[in-house]
């Protein structure tokens, strides 16, 4: 299925996935704002559930859209397929790859150790785990946006 962003050749799960990206990222601010200064731990803990499911969600249907209709021959037409599209799809995976499997781990300390039972060492460990996490998923946002274009707009 052809894609909705104009100009794109990009199909419709991989216009989704960087319309999605620009929601995300906000959303996951939010939810830090929320834990950190307004100590909501409640709210925080149900968005991040909720972006780890959403998330999950879309990971697969782009893995399958990846493996059923594949990629190359949308953006061979790119001036930048044969220099820089290869090159910016591994720096993206560079920061995805990690990213999921950080937030996972993330998500999983959070839920194992109910933030407001945590003791002291598993709060400051999920914290720090948090910031790394959100790092690497601002890094798979940026990166995935200039794959994106280089791949599916240029």
């Amino acid at each position: 299925m052809s894609g909705f962003i104009p100009n794109s050749r990009g199909d419709f799960v991989l216009d989704f996935i960087v319309i999605a990206m620009a929601v995300v990222v906000p959303i996951l601010a939010f939810s830090i704002f929320q834990a950190k200064y307004k100590k909501n731990n409640s709210l925080h803990r149900i968005i991040q559930i909720a972006l780890g499911v959403i998330l999950g969600v879309a990971i697969v249907a782009f893995e399958l859209d990846m493996r059923i209709n594949g990629w190359r021959h949308l953006a061979e037409p790119s001036p930048y397929y044969d220099s820089l599209v290869f090159p910016s799809l591994i720096i993206h995976l560079c920061f995805a790859i990690p990213s999921l499997v950080l937030w996972s781990y993330t998500i999983y300390m959070g839920l194992k150790h109910s933030i407001d039972k945590q003791i002291n060492s598993a709060r400051k460990n999920h914290k720090k785990w948090g910031y790394l996490s959100s790092y690497f998923m601002l890094g798979t946002t940026i990166t995935g946006w200039i794959f994106y274009y280089l791949a599916f707009m240029a």
